[in-house]
């Protein structure tokens, strides 16, 4: 009978740990979802917010580059003050003045340009691609802070469980240190059953105190990428990530996510910009033609027109300049084989990025599959060896080593299924569709 009511109050305490996961799930805060949580992010992220000043100067810089297409125009006005007014001597005739004392004088010129052997085009067109290049770097780093977003939303929720577990740890070996100081009340066991049960319950209490701040700190990192308070406690949705490609082999994956990437179309652009940045620098050998047309005021009572209107059409021409442009040829064709390396390196990155992605995929459903069989073989074990140590035909040694296991295959189990998450959204991020995991009605600004 004694027997019986300690396996009737196993029994009872055993259920607590369900009570106490759905208390752990309890709402602690604002709900938030991994769609909201891309959402907050898109607007609030540091760095995001940086790669949206940077396509701002990138349109200035077009801008700029755009300005050699159109006319300059200038205007220069003065007041000029002389101790004796400017006079002429001729042989045979007395000194006669030209120009006033004081005087002012002003020049309006308009200047364009008419030909410059590809410079003026070679300029605007970078600028434009610069533009370009800039929109893929923010919609590439949009990809990498969404990607850091899931996989930190995950590591939220692996923290959670976590801290399940160690519960459940630290209630099951609450029960076996009852059952071990009643059994040892009866002198049935010595001593040494109890303070075994008591080490191992206060290494459990520390594992579970540890799970309780790896909460709040991975909670704290979502919130910096978030762009929220620090301290703010989220109440996190579980979430599925479902959307990857339906029966696609590593191959057709890997061509996928050579066309999507944006940070490769970027380094596409960038290669562009590199080939005309050679035509540009060439043109530095080369003149320029320009026109150029104003107006020329001098005040002056001598003088039979103070407004004079003028029309040049010139060249301009550096001849020698100690081979500073043929430098600049040589450093420009110079950063095109640099930009071409680049690419070349960031499209091998991206295959390996797609198949650690792809393989680490497979290889964590085998481990779900694995341990979730492994957790009820576990819970079976451990039923069987306190029904052996309360029937004496088992040590206290045995109960806490098979605890100690169910313990380890839940933890394992838990975090095969997390690693899962991330390895999906880290495959969606290889192949450049991370951001399709942002709900169908979140606002066009995260496509």
């Amino acid at each position: 009978m004694q027997y019986l009511g300690l396996f009737l109050l196993l029994a009872v305490l055993f259920s607590l740990p369900a009570s106490g996961a759905a208390q752990a799930q309890a709402p602690g805060g604002p709900v938030l979802t991994l769609g909201d949580a891309f959402h907050k992010a898109w607007k609030e992220n540091a760095n995001l917010k940086l790669s949206r000043v940077q396509e701002l100067i990138a349109e200035q810089d077009r801008i700029r580059a755009r300005a050699g297409f159109l006319p300059t125009v200038k205007a220069n006005t003065f007041h000029q003050v002389y101790d004796d007014p400017r006079k002429y001597v001729f042989p045979g005739t007395p000194p006669f003045t030209f120009m006033n004392r004081n005087y002012w004088e002003s020049t309006v010129t308009a200047e364009q340009t008419l030909f410059d052997f590809g410079a003026t085009p070679s300029r605007y067109r970078q600028a434009a691609i610069g533009q370009e290049v800039a929109k893929l770097n923010t919609k590439a780093t949009r990809d990498e802070v969404f990607f850091l977003v899931a996989q930190t939303y995950f590591h939220v929720l692996r923290a959670q469980k976590l801290k399940i577990i160690a519960e459940q740890e630290v209630s099951q070996l609450q029960n076996h240190l009852k059952v071990a100081r009643d059994l040892y009340e009866f002198g049935v066991v010595t001593h040494n059953d109890v303070l075994q049960a008591e080490v191992s319950l206060a290494d459990a209490q520390q594992r579970l105190i540890a799970a309780k701040n790896q909460i709040v700190n991975t909670q704290a990192s979502l919130n910096k990428l978030l762009g929220q308070p620090i301290h703010l406690l989220n109440t996190l949705k579980e979430e599925d990530i479902t959307e990857i490609p339906k029966a696609a082999g590593l191959e057709e994956i890997t061509q996928t996510a050579l066309q999507n990437r944006s940070d490769l179309k970027a380094a596409e652009g960038r290669r562009q910009q590199g080939e005309k940045g050679i035509t540009e620098a060439r043109a530095g050998h080369l003149p320029r033609f320009y026109a150029m047309g104003g107006q020329y005021y001098q005040q002056s009572k001598y003088a039979l027109h103070e407004t004079q209107w003028f029309a040049i059409l010139g060249l301009h021409w550096k001849i020698f300049s100690g081979f500073d442009t043929r430098a600049q040829v040589a450093q420009a064709r110079e950063r095109l084989q640099q930009l071409e390396i680049q690419k070349k390196d960031l499209a091998e990155q991206i295959k390996l990025e797609v198949q650690n992605a792809y393989l680490g995929l497979q290889e964590t459903a085998e481990r779900i599959a694995v341990t979730k069989g492994a957790i009820r073989q576990g819970e079976e074990n451990l039923r069987l060896n306190e029904e052996r140590y309360k029937e004496q035909v088992g040590t206290a040694t045995d109960v806490i080593d098979a605890q100690t296991l169910l313990t380890r295959i839940r933890v394992n189990h838990n975090n095969a299924v997390y690693d899962h998450q991330v390895q999906k959204a880290q495959l969606l991020r290889a192949i450049g569709k991370i951001s399709d995991l942002a709900p169908a009605n979140n606002p066009l600004e995260v496509k």
